[in-house]
């Protein structure tokens, strides 16, 4: 690994290969650290000289080089913080961060803001454009979208799918997005009843129909999902799409049945966050099942409690979720359906699954890559791991005087090249 030389952090310190083995070690040695994962297949680790680090690994891993490129809410490895600053703060560091990066940090204001502002030694010159930037929180989906379309914030970073479908017919917004893997699901916990049993999953699958969660859901303008990768993706599995049920209401309610039958109670608690989106769409759910017989509780908390009980505890029996759309297959495929990944919080174990992720992450040749995560789509719709709803649209939405954005697919802003033109 290469360095640019007369990079330094905003702290004045070098940005060398001393500090690149630093912030891997870091990572290497906390087991709850975003990038942790990304580690395990380094066997040794050296600078070769102020600008060069070498890295030996424990055997062939073709996804090695993705781990210090993907973005910062993945975790990933490339992302350096100031050793300085990090021995000077210790556990405090969150709260002081220092990197090496097109801003440096101001203050952080929990619940309220976070200010960075221009840092004039960034190592690419003329940039950044901007003197500083202002992020808020706008956790619920009409104010953020009200936020942006009145011009009250420049940029919404991280639109879903009813802002995206909106802005994109507004000529006073620009919409950034483009199409990537996985998408909304909800999550089965596969390790308590009912959804221990394949039959249930089955039933509550085929329950939904798909016309009409897009009529009143995404203004009908759904972009269905039926695996974990768009059609046209080189990694989607047609094999897949055709193994995963379709709409069909009298066979859930036969699925059903047979579940009493053998003693099960088929009803279920279904979980989400709270909010206006959200309560449209569990209550949409709520219906669909109940037309099948099932009897759905549903539990809308705020975000904090969702994730303490939900993808801390695994307390839950469904769960609404969202992620992507993802840049690259790995870690996030890895993540969410390997034996163990740490957002694979249903629960979902299957050796076959895990054999194609260990050999797509670890092989360097793009068809076994491609193939690997193929056959992994095939088992996971065989076993009905997830409810495949919709893809994915995190979008930015910008008015019409913010130029440069250019961002990753999960909507991480690239922001030297930002500009505003007045």
């Amino acid at each position: 690994m290469g360095l640019r030389p007369g990079v330094t952090f905003h702290d004045g310190t070098p940005l060398d290969a001393e500090a690149v083995l630093f912030n891997v070690a870091r990572q290497r040695d906390d087991p709850t650290a975003l990038g942790h994962l990304y580690t395990e297949p380094i066997a040794a680790m050296r600078a070769v000289d102020p600008l060069t680090v070498e890295f030996t690994l424990k055997r062939p891993t073709g996804s090695f080089p993705v781990a210090f490129a993907l973005p910062f809410s993945s975790g990933n490895l490339g992302t350096i913080a100031s050793p300085a600053a990090v021995r000077q703060r210790g556990a405090d560091y969150g709260r002081h961060p220092v990197g090496a990066g097109p801003f440096a940090f101001v203050e952080w204001i929990p619940n309220n803001k976070i200010v960075v502002e221009r840092f004039d030694r960034y190592w690419r010159h003329g940039r950044p454009h901007l003197d500083g930037i202002e992020f808020r929180p706008l956790p619920d989906t009409e104010t953020r979208y009200a936020s942006v379309a009145n011009g009250d914030v420049d940029l919404d970073i991280a639109g879903f799918h009813t802002e995206v479908h909106r802005s994109s017919q507004d000529p006073g917004l620009e919409t950034y997005y483009g199409p990537g893997g996985d998408g909304e699901f909800l999550y089965f916990n596969v390790t308590r009843p009912p959804f221990d049993d394949r039959r249930m999953r089955e039933a509550v699958i085929r329950a939904i129909d798909p016309a009409a969660l897009s009529a009143t859901q995404y203004r009908g303008a759904m972009d269905g999902a039926r695996t974990a990768f768009a059609e046209g993706d080189p990694h989607y599995s047609a094999e897949a799409a055709q193994a995963y049920p379709s709409y069909d209401p009298e066979r859930a309610r036969q699925l059903i049945a047979e579940y009493r039958a053998s003693g099960g109670d088929p009803n279920f608690t279904f979980q989400d966050a709270n909010s206006p989106n959200n309560v449209r769409y569990a209550t949409f759910l709520q219906a669909q099942w109940a037309a099948v017989g099932l009897d759905v509780q549903l539990r809308l908390d705020d975000i904090a409690t969702v994730i303490i009980q939900v993808v801390q505890g695994g307390d839950f029996q469904m769960l609404h979720w969202i992620t992507g759309p993802y840049e690259n297959p790995y870690p996030f495929m890895y993540n969410q359906f390997h034996t163990g990944g740490i957002n694979n919080y249903g629960g979902y174990s299957n050796p076959e699954v895990d054999a194609a992720l260990d050999e797509a992450a670890s092989t360097t040749d793009p068809a076994r890559r491609t193939a690997a995560y193929q056959r992994a789509q095939v088992v996971l719709n065989q076993d009905l791991a997830v409810v495949w709803l919709a893809r994915a649209a995190k979008a930015a939405i910008a008015q019409p005087h913010v130029k440069g954005v250019s961002r990753y697919l999960s909507s991480e802003l690239f922001w030297a090249d930002t500009w505003i033109a007045r």
